[in-house]
């Protein structure tokens, strides 16, 4: 598996990799559907730091997710992370964490990541859990996660 900054930013080829409108929700629950391209143009601005990433398995695109900036330049946010219903299940997604971790780390000098999960995505909350990540604090159905790299 590879890692391929998505840049420029294409938000057409995040558009054609999650199709399904529940995919969509469980990824970014405020996203708008169909996909709204100035939602994700936004949010994933290059200009304000973030880091869009393709992961590649033999040359076919199986999943995405992004590096967002914080209010602290050590921490960074791993947001919509996707990985294609077939390739689920298989231990890619620890693998596409661990891919931005070093990422992050190398290039970005992260010394600790955060995310957000919500309650009703339990195989996302375990693959986060195994990949390193502790729960910090819930509100609702939204789980606040951390790593320290």
């Amino acid at each position: 598996m590879k890692i391929v900054e998505n840049t420029p930013l294409n938000t057409q080829a995040i558009a054609d990799l999650i199709t399904a409108k529940g995919d969509l929700h469980l990824v970014w629950p405020l996203a708008k559907y169909p996909f709204d391209h100035n939602q994700w143009k936004k949010v994933l601005d290059p200009a304000e730091g973030n880091k869009s990433f393709f992961f590649y398995a033999d040359n076919h695109c199986i999943g995405h997710a992004a590096l967002r900036t914080t209010d602290n330049p050590c921490v960074y946010a791993v947001s919509f992370l996707y990985l294609i219903p077939a390739e689920r299940s298989k231990g890619l997604g620890q693998k596409m964490i661990g891919m931005v971790e070093q990422y992050a780390h190398k290039n970005l000098s992260a010394s600790r990541l955060v995310m957000v999960v919500r309650t009703y995505n339990p195989k996302a909350i375990k693959c986060y859990l195994k990949s390193g990540f502790r729960e910090d604090n819930r509100e609702g159905t939204l789980i606040r996660m951390s790593k320290s790299l």
